[in-house]
């Protein structure tokens, strides 16, 4: 019985070591610096606003600056800790620490308003600590705006929140706001190791930078995964990731590496093993999304690196090694597909396996995904030329120019016979192959008969051919000069329907089409200048979009739908 009474009760970590003065705060030094001037000057106001995401400090500054303004000996603005208000603080009736999100109502706040009149017990000042204050309802705020505006001068109101988006505007006019940044790795890794050295925690620094990294600014989320190790020795960084569950550089990078050369079965092969090794597939994906972000900055920012991207400098080693495989609209578009799995996760609908298979087929063959992201991918993919050519191509390239160049020979062997005082008007070259081939195909028995065809008839033919034949005839071999050059851009426009209004050339494409051309100004000059060298005449290229009810279905074919 003597024995248990002996003993003291366990507390937590991050209980433990809270900061008691305001130099034990880290991460933090732009607000500390402010608060202790204002008490040792004593200039403190009757209101404050903390915000900033979580474990950040906001309560614990909170704390301090409550025993600071009530210590009677205050040293450098921080509290002596000596004296009897310091000695009283923590079971203080004059300090209320009220909890926003289960005292939300409007009767909870009447309530505290109405004990505001009251001077404090024992301290110099009643000081009100409301958390997670954007709980509070509509009414609840309006009901402690007044005393918030004007409270007498013994009480001081710290409200302290993670959403500052929810506070209205009329309750921020009324206090004075510090946001509070998160704590970077750097700062946070001192205070681990002093810590760790203080309970006798064998840990190694690589295991410290480990939880410093997942805590993500959150000094309170570092210390609840440090006490996992209360007691042990001899941790490094692979126990460590082992103890909190999470899946570890290695495996990463290496399903990072299959879905860079987009090798399906091997990155089923590696998801695989990462699950039966019972790791959180949500865990996986946030870490694959990582390092999909660490690629995009390195993309963007190859200089800033180091200032950019919290890791490692083997994981940076082993992301340049497989750099080239991603291209920036492969990047982002990995991106949306971790984001959308992440969503699907949360949501518990397949199996979290099963999520994660679809998530990574889609990231190696962009194919099984319809979105903008994905054609954007896809069509950067044959920009680069992954999609191997077409094998008629040399063919086609020799046979088109052909049979216009044969058809047009025969009207000028008609010449001759044309009789000096009616001269003979000049035809046209035919509108395409097949005109010629039905020209060609007329019975010569026709073609020697004495009666000539009307010379009326002529002229609308000559007009028939003037407009759109010509038009259709430039077109065409303007075609055949894409198809040599640009692969793309033949198939984007090889169904197209043109126009030709005055010196501009009217290109009729899909939606899709017309998107992808107007992001090119160099294809767009390319076939401009052609053009002009075909018709004679300085040409500019417009493209207009076709009602998709009329989009050639081939011209939907090279997207996969």
């Amino acid at each position: 019985m003597s024995e248990n009474a002996n003993k003291k009760d366990y507390i937590a970590l991050y209980r433990k070591w809270r900061p008691a003065v305001f130099s034990d705060v880290i991460g933090q030094d732009h607000i500390t610096k402010v608060l202790r001037s204002e008490v040792e000057h004593a200039s403190v106001s009757h209101a404050y606003i903390f915000c900033g995401t979580r474990g950040t400090g906001k309560t614990t500054c909170a704390k301090i600056l409550a025993k600071a303004v009530n210590c009677e000996n205050p040293v450098n603005g921080d509290p002596c800790g000596k004296c009897r208000n310091c000695l009283a603080f923590e079971n203080s009736y004059d300090i209320l620490e009220m909890d926003a999100a289960s005292n939300n109502s409007v009767e909870n706040i009447r309530d505290l308003c109405d004990k505001v009149a009251f001077m404090p017990f024992e301290m110099k000042k009643r000081v009100y600590i409301i958390d997670e204050v954007h709980m509070l309802s509509k009414g609840a705020f309006n009901a402690l705006l007044k005393t918030l505006e004007e409270p007498p001068s013994h009480v001081m109101f710290i409200l302290a929140t993670t959403e500052l988006n929810k506070i209205p505007a009329t309750i921020l006019s009324r206090c004075k706001r510090f946001d509070f940044h998160r704590i970077s790795v750097q700062d946070m890794l001192p205070r681990l190791k002093f810590i760790a050295a203080e309970e006798k925690i064998g840990i190694t620094d690589d295991a410290l930078n480990l939880i410093a990294f997942l805590a993500s600014g959150a000094m309170r989320d570092a210390l609840s995964m440090l006490e996992l190790f209360v007691g042990k020795t001899e941790i490094d960084r692979d126990k460590a990731a082992k103890a909190l569950g999470i899946v570890g550089n290695g495996p990463v990078l290496e399903l990072l590496s299959a879905v860079a050369q987009r090798d399906g079965a091997k990155a089923l092969g590696k998801l695989s093993e990462i699950y039966k090794s019972s790791k959180d597939m949500g865990v996986l994906c946030s870490e694959l999304a990582r390092m999909f972000r660490n690629l995009l900055i390195m993309k963007y920012a190859s200089d800033s690196v180091s200032s950019l991207i919290d890791t490692e400098d083997g994981v940076i080693s082993a992301l340049r090694n497989c750099e080239d495989a991603f291209s920036k609209k492969r990047l982002i578009y990995s991106l949306e597909i971790t984001e959308q799995a992440q969503n699907k996760l949360t949501r518990n609908g397949l199996s979290e396996r099963t999520v994660m298979e679809l998530a990574l087929i889609k990231l190696c063959d962009a194919r099984f995904d319809n979105s903008y992201e994905a054609l954007l991918e896809r069509i950067s993919e044959m920009e680069s030329g992954i999609a191997p050519k077409p094998a008629f191509v040399p063919e086609k390239t020799e046979i088109m120019p052909e049979k216009p160049k044969k058809a047009a020979e025969k009207p000028a062997k008609e010449e001759k016979p044309t009789s000096e005082a009616e001269p003979a008007k000049e035809i046209p070259e035919p509108v395409n192959g097949q005109e010629a081939a039905k020209e060609q195909a007329v019975p010569k028995a026709q073609s020697d008969a004495p009666q000539a065809p009307p010379v009326e008839e002529q002229p609308k033919q000559t007009d028939a051919q003037d407009g759109e034949g010509v038009e259709m005839l430039a077109f065409g071999e303007l075609l055949d000069e894409l198809q040599k050059k640009d692969m793309i851009c033949y198939s984007m426009l090889k169904d197209a329907r043109t126009e030709i209004v005055g010196n501009t050339l009217k290109i009729y494409v899909s939606s899709i089409a017309r998107s992808y051309m107007a992001n090119y100004d160099d294809k767009v000059g390319f076939i401009e200048s052609t053009a002009s060298k075909l018709l004679g005449m300085k040409i500019k290229a417009e493209f207009a979009e076709i009602p998709k009810s009329k989009t050639p279905q081939s011209q939907l074919d090279i997207f996969g739908e």
